[in-house]
């Protein structure tokens, strides 16, 4: 069970952290609350959490000033997930190097991305657990011993530990001199969405092709350490000393790496470099230049071997939110009406938003996963078998690299719809017309109006005008004139009532009104009808 503590200045954030996520499910438990870092300092020499999850800004000592103080104390083995209410990549920048596991903004926060973010800090108490029991093993290889080091740098806990050979990690900073480090990012696409690719045929994937790789890497590379990082990347680290040019080298690499894959697996990858470091004391700016890389890629996708330059601090300045809720009505108007053409419109204006707004990664694949709950409620399990019904389309929404990938998801679910919406306009009646008669029927003894039936049926007033008209043959305010004066007629001839009560009871605004909207449907008064009425009794 790993220990989480929540470190904020806002009792609602607290709370609200605390609640957002059921932790056992997760193997996890809140081991404590701290409203600023000078207090987690005290609570944590208690508690000696596994996962810290903290602000940024905080009155007394801030999230970065707590983290280094953390560091300082030796606590290398706790891992941090950071909130803001903004994006300072500057702050990212820091926290990156000091060992934050995740970068949050407390305004995207969702139960999605704190339990994603979550997932990769166990991951990393994982990779410290398996360095710290390799270290107490024995004697191991150099290249396993390599291995531990650069992961106990990923988990950031500095590097600092026996390195299994009786040496320390410090010594491996002499045998990568000028490193680069270098992100192989697997994009496994929608085509990957088949119910037989699973987890486990990642894993498989990701190990197989990691032994191919690790030995590609030794042709180009004296000296080098190739490690996983999650089901969809590797990360490799090589020392380009004495190299004059490391960057065609890396691309030579990167290019060979592409084709490999792609021949072997049928998956495309990415290759995202970070610039050149005098050492791997500055291990953290080469994780953060590769993720930016990786970043700039998501965006553009033009060349899969991508360097890190200043256009990818541009990327990384995504839109601070990114919603299609203001389209869900619109979308249920073309579905109730079995309009193929506008639902496509209205996806590709979804997929024109994502190129134009520049949303981060996660950002696109909620707003992906939104259209397909919204739209996939229309059709109930099972009653479409063409619908793309998907178990956990989250997990496989996140297989999707690039924007493109995305992009080309919207178009292919766009279609599968599409298909649904023509072959059910061609083989069955439409529910506008039935949707408005229920709700008539329910309704008739209120006074109704052409906005108040758009506005409970979700559909536009236009929309709804036009459809009835179209599937009955008559106006929708000629219907309901209808249905009240035929309800009228019933009661008159009942003679319960008097006029004026019959039309209080049917929601007309005056007696004077039900008497000529009556005469108007049925050719009479209401008391000539009633006349009518009682000397067809008598005969």
């Amino acid at each position: 069970m790993y220990r989480v503590m929540i470190v904020d200045d806002e009792p609602l954030i607290l709370a609200g952290i605390a609640s957002l996520l059921d932790w056992k499910e997760y193997g996890c438990e809140i081991a404590g609350k701290a409203a600023n870092g000078q207090q987690a300092l005290k609570l944590m020499e208690e508690q000696m959490p596994d996962i810290v999850i903290t602000d940024i800004k905080m009155p007394g000592m801030d999230g970065i000033g707590f983290m280094k103080a953390v560091k300082e104390r030796g606590w290398d083995d706790v891992s941090f997930i950071l909130l803001t209410n903004l994006e300072e990549f500057s702050l990212a920048r820091q926290a990156l190097s000091l060992g934050a596991v995740e970068y949050l903004v407390k305004m995207e926060l969702t139960e999605e991305k704190l339990a994603d973010s979550l997932r990769l800090a166990m991951e990393r108490q994982e990779l410290k657990r398996k360095a710290d029991a390799a270290g107490t093993a024995g004697t191991v290889s150099r290249e396993e011993a390599l291995k531990g080091y650069i992961e106990r740098l990923l988990a950031g806990d500095g590097g600092s530990g026996e390195d299994g050979t009786g040496g320390r990690d410090g010594e491996f900073d002499s045998f990568l001199r000028e490193p680069v480090l270098a992100i192989v990012s697997f994009n496994y696409g929608y085509e990957g969405f088949s119910a037989d690719f699973t987890k486990e045929d990642q894993k498989k994937v990701i190990s197989f092709a990691e032994n191919i790789i690790g030995q590609m890497v030794k042709g180009y590379f004296d000296h080098s350490c190739l490690v996983r990082r999650e089901l969809n990347s590797l990360v490799l680290v090589v020392s380009t000393e004495g190299i004059e040019d490391y960057r065609e080298q890396i691309r030579s690499l990167g290019e060979k790496i592409l084709s490999v894959v792609k021949d072997y697996f049928e998956v495309s990858v990415s290759v995202a470099v970070s610039s050149k470091k005098e050492s791997m004391g500055e291990f953290g700016a080469l994780l953060y230049e590769a993720m930016s890389a990786t970043n700039h890629y998501f965006y553009h996708s033009l060349d899969p071997v991508v360097f890190y330059s200043g256009e990818c601090e541009t990327s990384a300045r995504h839109t601070g939110s990114f919603h299609i809720g203001f389209l869900k009505k619109d979308l249920s108007q073309a579905v109730a009406l079995n309009d193929s053409a506008r639902l496509e419109e209205i996806l590709d204006q979804v997929a024109s938003l994502l190129r134009e707004n520049n949303p981060s990664r996660q950002q696109a694949v909620n707003a992906c996963a939104n259209l397909y709950f919204f739209l996939s409620s229309f059709f109930e399990d099972g009653e479409e078998p063409d619908f793309p019904y998907e178990v956990n389309i989250m997990e496989k929404l996140g297989r999707l690299g690039t924007l493109g990938q995305i992009i080309q998801w919207i178009n292919w679910f766009k279609e599968a719809v599409s298909a649904i919406l023509e072959r059910r306009r061609d083989t069955r009646v439409d529910k506008i017309a039935e949707m408005v008669r229920e709700y008539v029927m329910e309704h008739y003894k209120e006074r109704i109006t052409l906005g108040q039936a758009a506005e409970a049926l979700n559909i536009s007033q236009g929309y709804l005008s036009t459809a009835f008209k179209k599937q009955s043959g008559e106006s929708f305010t000629s219907y309901v004139s209808a249905i009240k004066i035929e309800k009228a007629k019933e009661l008159i001839a009942g003679h319960q009532y008097m006029m004026y009560e019959i039309s209080d009871l049917l929601g007309f605004d005056t007696p004077f009104y039900f008497s000529k909207v009556f005469k108007k449907v049925t050719g009479m008064s209401p008391k000539e009808y009633e006349a009518q009425c009682l000397k067809q009794k008598k005969v």
